[in-house]
C-alpha cells in the first residue's frame, strides 16, 4: 500500500467514526419523537455513503454489515419493520459495532 492509499484509508476512517458518533444521538432521538422521517433519512444517507465509501476504499467487512444496516433502515421506512424499542436497540447495537470494526482498522 503507497503512502496516498493509506492516508485515503485513514482519512475514511476518521471521517466515519466522526460521523457514527455524531449519528448515534439521532438513534437514540428515535423514541422521544413524533416524527422520525428525518432521523430515518439522516441515519440512511449515513448508512448509505459509509457502505459505499468503505467498498471504494477496501473494506468490504465494513461495507456488507453496513449493506445490512441500510437495509434495516429502509425497511423502517417502508413501514415493513415497525420502529420497536428492540429495533431501537439493535440500531444503537449496529452503530458501536461499526465503530468496534472501523477503530479495529
Amino acid at each position: 500500500m503507497d503512502d496516498f492509499e493509506l492516508e485515503i484509508k485513514k482519512e475514511f476512517l476518521q471521517e466515519a467514526l466522526m460521523n457514527l458518533e455524531e449519528v448515534e444521538g439521532s438513534f437514540m432521538e428515535l423514541e422521544s419523537s413524533t416524527d422520525t422521517k428525518p432521523l430515518l433519512d439522516k441515519i440512511f444517507r449515513l448508512a448509505h455513503n459509509l457502505k459505499g465509501g468503505s467498498r471504494a476504499v477496501g473494506f468490504g467487512g465494513v461495507a456488507e454489515f453496513t449493506h445490512q444496516l441500510e437495509s434495516l433502515v429502509l425497511r423502517i421506512q417502508k413501514d415493513e419493520v415497525a420502529l420497536t424499542t428492540e429495533v431501537i436497540t439493535l440500531l444503537l447495537r449496529s452503530n458501536d459495532r461499526l465503530i468496534e470494526m472501523l477503530a479495529a482498522l
